[in-house]
């Protein structure tokens, strides 16, 4: 029986021809290199959504939960998000100080996938990047609580565009702030449909970063 041929919408991906392959023995000795090496060539691909990405928490009790997300930056040692800190993410983060992210875009077959330790933002960094937020944004963040009931959308609505038009000064909510997830894993993969696709594992050590690749 002759099997159909794949779309190619859902055929596997491949790493583009002209993209460095990841290979232990060139790659980056900090993961964080690596990943902003990656992101910057999806930069120039005009890849759709590279900084969005999954950010998965668990409950102290250990129940999963995952969402969609916007990845701020990557810094020297730290990925930096955003959120209401009693939202669900927040809420488990804060119980568990643990955190994963997982990245993928096909338009270079490439996976990244993080673990590690969460760190939230002082009162002051909190303030000033608050501060520095569109109004529509901060206006945004200032009238809606992440998770709560939602019993009359047009009143929500209404409170935000009075805010918005008030031009008074929009204060930092409580419940909002920055957070960090500081790796001690990371785990880099890429498709290569005509031989064994590639993978490469990160470690944090007392004496800094091992990376070894791992059979895929």
């Amino acid at each position: 029986m002759t099997r159909p041929a794949l779309d190619s919408r859902v055929a596997f991906p491949e790493t583009p021809a002209d993209a460095a392959g990841l290979h232990a023995q060139t790659a980056p000795g900090h993961p964080l290199a690596l990943l902003t090496e990656w992101l910057d060539d999806l930069v120039r691909r005009d890849a759709v959504e590279p900084h969005y990405v999954t950010l998965a928490t668990a409950s102290a009790s250990g129940v999963p939960s995952s969402r969609t997300v916007q990845l701020l930056a990557v810094e020297a040692d730290a990925l930096l998000f955003t959120t209401n800190l009693g939202s669900r993410k927040g809420v488990e983060m804060r119980e568990t100080g643990r955190a994963a992210v997982s990245m993928y875009w096909r338009e270079t077959a490439r996976s990244v996938n993080v673990t590690g330790s969460v760190v939230e933002a002082e009162a002051a960094e909190n303030d000033e990047r608050f501060a520095a937020e569109d109004r529509a944004v901060q206006v945004a963040r200032a009238v809606s609580f992440h998770g709560l009931p939602l019993d009359d959308e047009a009143e929500q609505l209404q409170r935000y565009r009075a805010l918005v038009d008030s031009g008074e000064p929009v204060r930092r909510p409580d419940y909002w702030g920055w957070f960090r997830v500081v790796p001690d894993a990371v785990t880099f993969w890429e498709g290569v449909p005509q031989a064994l696709n590639r993978r490469l594992h990160y470690t944090r050590s007392d004496s800094g970063w091992n990376r070894r690749a791992i059979q895929a």
